[in-house]
């Protein structure tokens, strides 16, 4: 338990802080307590930290790109989008300051308490409107041991993909019509949440700071405790574009909006004519597994997390190849974006388990968020793919026994690892080849994920030495079947030994 003078000492120190955090544009909402909302605090279980299933479900634009830190007491778990713009710069430098600003903090809190844990966890929807405008909303939270309540981040970026630019809110609206802009969120607002009416006395443009663009509606988001009692939530507000009428700049809503300017095709190319054939070059033979599994002979479990992503398909192209098989841990908000790389994961032999829903770690969360982190992402690889198996990986790798209770519960067994080898902090084909080359055995379950393109890199190297070296490369499923037989519920598995 803290003394008086240490919290005293702690919120000083996190005050001189802010400024900094304001600079770098994290806008992390500290969780103030309003007098109406001590009976919804004082709940058996925590308040989640967002409605996990309204958000981060959207990939419209731009592919993935991820901070990770997967080791240590502050795991960290950021993703954002990159399309190839000159935009691309100012989300990227959002992403990492953020993460600076986090680690800062967090190192302030180790030096009052060495065992002190902490996640930093920030996820994103993007989409296209109109061909033209990309609307791109980040979201998520930093928590550790010694804050009293997690920290929520927002952030929204618009892009005008056709100027390469990003657009101010001032470009959005016409902040010369303020009062009937406000007038028209505090109706709509109202009529989602009647908890926020007492609340609107304080409404002003402040409340503008996150804008969103989707088809039919401007999305206004708030942060977490930010305007409104930390037990209402996250809250988005939609205002219809017609309803917005002129105060809306960026086309008339009564006409189509502005099409992207048409792009010129590029000319064909003919072949060269009058050239001589391509020499033959020498054929060495592909190493390729047999389909049928001998239990008695050496087998591996390659695995990969944090997918499905633009390089799960060098992965499968590889495992096809060589008739090899692999398992995928997803994480249940990029299923969707995605499914057909799950349903030719599936049909390709390999095999398809959750890492949760958006990579939070479980040991943090209330029992009905563990729950639902593990069965909504199951129920959506079923959905998608018509197939499920009773497992899981948590993400991090971190469980204690109120998950392996919950997973028992459920009927799934928990899938670790033996061999991990760290290629989300050693991008380079190399390290990752000799990572997995170095510590292979009979039964091992190796660690990677398939997010980062040059562990894809690495498999064109390990795939078919693995096989010359006489390993099945076989699912987790497989593996734990043949060398212990049924699965049990809540068992924490490491490897095939």
């Amino acid at each position: 338990m803290k003394t008086r003078k240490t919290l005293l000492l702690y919120s000083v120190v996190v005050l001189l802080l802010l400024p900094i955090i304001i600079s770098v544009s994290c806008r992390m909402a500290t969780q103030d307590v309003h007098p109406d909302e001590i009976s919804h605090e004082s709940r058996a279980e925590p308040l989640p930290m967002f409605a996990r299933a309204e958000y981060f479900v959207i990939t419209e634009f731009g592919e993935m790109n991820h901070i990770l830190q997967n080791e240590g007491p502050l795991g960290v778990y950021i993703r954002y989008p990159q399309w190839g713009g000159r935009t691309d710069l100012y989300i990227q430098r959002w992403a990492y300051d953020t993460f600076d600003a986090a680690v800062a903090d967090f190192e302030i809190a180790l030096t009052e308490d060495p065992d002190a844990r902490g996640t930093l966890n920030i996820q994103f929807d993007s989409r296209l409107v109109h061909d033209r405008f990309a609307s791109i909303i980040k979201r998520g939270y930093f928590s550790h041991t010694g804050l009293a309540h997690p920290m929520t981040i927002t952030e929204t970026f618009n892009i005008d993909t056709v100027e390469d630019r990003l657009l101010a809110n001032e470009d959005i609206l016409d902040f010369g019509q303020m009062d009937f802009i406000l007038e028209l969120m505090a109706e709509k607002l109202t009529e989602t949440q009647p908890d926020a009416e007492p609340f609107l006395v304080y409404l002003d443009a402040s409340w503008l700071s996150y804008l969103s663009l989707s088809p039919n509606s401007l999305v206004v988001m708030l942060a977490r405790g930010e305007f409104l009692p930390a037990y209402i939530g996250s809250v988005k507000i939609e205002l219809p574009y017609v309803a917005l009428s002129t105060a809306f700049l960026l086309w008339d809503v009564y006409t189509e909006p502005p099409a992207s300017p048409p792009t010129e095709a590029a000319p064909a190319t003919e072949p060269p004519r009058d050239t001589a054939p391509p020499s033959p070059s020498v054929i060495t033979p592909l190493p390729v597994q047999p389909q049928e599994l001998d239990p008695n002979l050496p087998m591996v479990a390659l695995t990969f997390d944090d997918g499905p992503s633009g390089y799960t398909g060098k992965i499968l192209d590889l495992l096809e190849q060589h008739g090899g098989r692999a398992t995928f841990m997803v994480l249940g908000n990029l299923i969707n974006a995605r499914q057909e790389t799950l349903t030719r994961t599936i049909a390709l032999g390999s095999e398809v388990i959750g890492h949760s829903w958006d990579h939070r770690n479980l040991t943090k969360l209330s029992a009905a968020e563990i729950r639902a982190e593990i069965s909504d992402t199951s129920a959506l690889i079923a959905s998608v793919s018509g197939v499920s198996w009773p497992m899981f990986r948590p993400p991090y790798g971190a469980y204690n026994d109120t998950v392996k209770a919950i997973a028992a519960e459920l009927g799934y067994a928990i899938i670790y690892w033996s061999v991990d080898t760290l290629d989300w902090k050693n991008r380079d084909p190399d390290w990752v080849y000799n990572a997995v080359m170095n510590d292979v055995a009979d039964g091992a379950i190796v660690l990677m994920h398939d997010i980062h393109g040059t562990t894809a890199d690495a498999m064109a190297r390990v795939i078919p030495r693995l096989i010359e070296q006489g390993y099945q490369l076989v699912t987790v499923s497989e593996l734990l079947y043949h060398r212990h037989g049924v699965l049990e519920p809540g068992r924490v598995y490491y490897s095939g030994r």
